[in-house]
């Protein structure tokens, strides 16, 4: 396959959060989750990480607490499941309202030009996750000329909150991303925010590792960190958004809230854009 990728012909915007639409708790053009959703211009990407509505993501409960909400963004919305879209054991209803946007099951793979997203399922069965496993390792095989890639799974490998260490079992799709060189990582699961400079899959700083964030702000009762919490760089108990705009070798980021507070901002460059760059810069002294 060839390295030579066409480049992003303009910034790209993508809005990302989980733990989204819960109507038991207000009417749903007052909740958090319309709020939230209003912060998403319209035509953006939306990365929708998990939790799409509480307590349980029923065909009903879709449409009458996420559809008037998120779900405006629907034509623009790539999805993961999370253990609330799990009803009676499967993600039935989830997969036939997200249709394409959440995969046949539930992970996808999704190219925009340079960059690849990818998205799994962290709750299938053990079965369910060496199978995505495999598949995981295909397609990083397949893209491997991508010059950026973020991947997005709603039980984060590392968080401060209530279900730290619950992510655990994706420890070694952390591990292989990180072989392959991803830059990002996305979550949800945990009700609030917290951002992570880059992490090999022990947990260790590390500049060639992975940069995550945990965006369970998207709508749900929000809750506080355990104590110690991770020496995570960033972490806000706000309902909000997290934006990120890509670029051809790059991309940046901003968490805002729904009160239009802008936190944790910042800019990265992608590992695989750089060492193509460098090396074609190396071929073109020779």
């Amino acid at each position: 396959m060839s390295s030579t990728l066409p480049l992003l012909a303009a910034l790209l915007h993508m809005y990302a959060a989980g733990d989204i639409a819960d109507c038991e708790t207000a009417l749903v053009e007052q909740s958090a989750a319309a709020r939230t959703a209003e912060l998403i211009p319209q035509g953006s990407t939306v990365l929708m990480l998990g939790d799409a509505v509480y307590h349980r993501a029923t065909r009903a409960r879709l449409a009458d607490c996420y559809a008037p909400t998120w779900g405006v963004h629907l034509a623009n919305t790539l999805a993961v499941p999370g253990n609330h879209d799990y009803v009676a054991g499967g993600t039935g209803d989830f997969l036939a309202y997200f249709g394409p946007a959440a995969g046949a099951h539930g992970y996808f793979a999704r190219r925009f030009d340079g960059w690849l997203v990818i998205g799994l399922d962290s709750t299938q069965p053990p079965g369910g996750l060496d199978r995505q496993y495999a598949w995981l390792e295909a397609t990083l095989a397949t893209h491997r000329d991508a010059r950026c890639t973020l991947a997005m799974w709603h039980e984060p490998v590392f968080s401060s909150g209530l279900h730290r260490g619950s992510g655990e079992h994706m420890r070694r799709f952390w591990a292989l991303l990180d072989t392959h060189g991803a830059d990002v990582a996305l979550h949800g699961h945990e009700h609030f925010y917290e951002g992570f400079d880059p992490l090999d899959a022990d947990g260790h700083p590390s500049r060639a590792g992975i940069r995550s964030f945990v965006v369970g702000t998207g709508g749900a009762n929000l809750r506080g960190f355990r104590s110690p919490p991770y020496a995570s760089r960033a972490r806000a108990q706000r309902h909000g958004v997290l934006h990120l705009t890509l670029r051809d070798d790059g991309y940046d980021w901003e968490f805002i809230d729904v009160d239009g507070g802008v936190h944790d901002t910042g800019t990265a460059n992608c590992r695989q854009a750089s060492r193509q760059d460098d090396a074609g810069e190396e071929h073109g002294r020779q």
